[in-house]
């Protein structure tokens, strides 16, 4: 459901940019904005039964509101550059302050932090929904791609319908899995036809599997890996955000797996946005855990950009571990969820196979799986599988 926001600014040429980009954004669905620049016309709307989540605006339109004595729902002053006039009286005390000037995202997203809504899914996946599924790393050659693969293997096994799909600027899933033949148009045509749609405001046309091809030892569907890296440098995040939104629309899925490029990426911010859980890959290591620790204090600032929930749909794995997992610390506000083994035979010649037919290593993903998306697809947990 949006959340319904009242802006009262004086300026009507900040109220008309910020109103398109809603319209034309990933937050058309999560916001709806009635604005107002005339002191008049507020007061009279705020005094109608109906009420907003919440209010924001300039201090001369939000201390009027508040002198009426109706301040019953979350509110929050503009603040420009060099302060507040009126900061400090009582009657704007009790209320939030929000950077009046600052990238759009951001602002967003102080909006939806005020409103204290969890826009994404901590209760189970409806019939027929389809759960996005983000694997994210700080540091390379974590294991981040061996994880989503088998994981995409496991779930495909215990009977789900999963996708696979890689977003890396280098797809190396290729070092692990081998397409099949045949002349499937794949990743780059559809990233054209969801951009001519786009352009056309006709929308996108037709199903995502007429583009995928299956991979039946995996029990997954997946795009075939883009040859020419030009094409996924240019993949911006509302590219990536309509590709997400494809996948999950079209109902043929109950999860997608997406193993996501470099931190701060516009495509892997884009699935760190919209996915409903988000995996966290560290490796046993300092680097790693110094890394992941900053990233999340940045993606915890106001300023980011990152939407309400973020915590919540985040787990985090310890990949490789060794002997000293149990003397490394994790950086404050990281709990490890699982911890996943160090494989010896992968440092053989043509490992790519073993990676994916591991006992040890497939039983733990299981553990994994189970534990940290149980509560969100329990349809696929109904028996117990074992590697005896």
């Amino acid at each position: 459901m949006a959340v319904r926001i009242v802006l009262a600014v004086r300026e009507s040429q900040y109220i008309e940019p910020l109103l398109h980009y809603v319209h034309h954004s990933e937050y058309r669905d999560m916001l709806r904005i009635t604005a107002f620049s005339r002191m008049e016309a507020f007061m009279e709307y705020m005094k109608g039964e109906e009420l907003p989540d919440a209010v924001v605006g300039d201090p001369i339109f939000i201390e009027a509101w508040l002198v009426e004595g109706r301040f019953v729902v979350p509110w929050a002053v503009l603040r420009e550059e060099g302060g507040i006039s009126g900061r400090n009286s009582k009657s704007l005390s009790g209320g939030q302050v929000i950077a009046k000037y600052q990238a759009l995202p951001s602002l967003l997203t102080s909006i939806l932090q005020l409103c204290e809504v969890e826009r994404l899914r901590s209760s189970p996946v409806k019939k027929g929904e389809t759960l996005l599924l983000g694997v994210v790393s700080c540091s390379g050659s974590s294991g981040k791609t061996v994880i989503a693969l088998n994981m995409a293997k496991q779930l495909g096994g215990l009977g789900l319908s999963v996708f696979y799909l890689n977003l890396e600027s280098v797809d190396s899933s290729s070092l692990y899995i081998r397409s099949p033949g045949g002349s499937v148009p794949g990743l780059e045509r559809l990233l054209y036809e969801i951009q001519a749609g786009r352009d056309q405001e006709a929308g996108m046309k037709g199903e995502v599997q007429s583009y995928a091809i299956r991979h039946n030892d995996l029990c997954c569907d997946a795009f075939r890996p883009v040859s020419n890296v030009k094409e996924m440098l240019q993949m911006n995040r509302r590219d990536t955000v309509d590709l997400l939104e494809l996948l999950a629309s079209g109902g043929g899925y109950d999860i997608v797996i997406i193993d996501t490029g470099s931190i701060g990426e516009e495509r892997t911010e884009a699935v760190m946005q919209k996915c409903g859980a988000l995996l966290w890959v560290l490796k046993d290591d300092d680097v790693s855990m110094h890394k992941t620790g900053r990233w999340l204090s940045h993606y915890h600032s106001p300023h980011s950009g990152m939407p309400p929930g973020f915590v919540e749909r985040s787990r985090f794995v310890l990949n490789r571990c060794g002997d000293s997992l149990d003397e490394r610390q994790p950086p404050e506000g990281i709990a490890i969820d699982a911890a996943l083994p160090y494989i010896s035979s992968w440092t053989l010649p043509y490992h790519g196979e073993l990676c994916l037919n591991s006992p040890q290593f497939q039983k733990e993903i299981l553990q994994l799986c189970k534990g940290m998306l149980e509560p969100l697809l329990p349809q696929a947990f109904g028996k117990e599988n074992s590697y005896e």
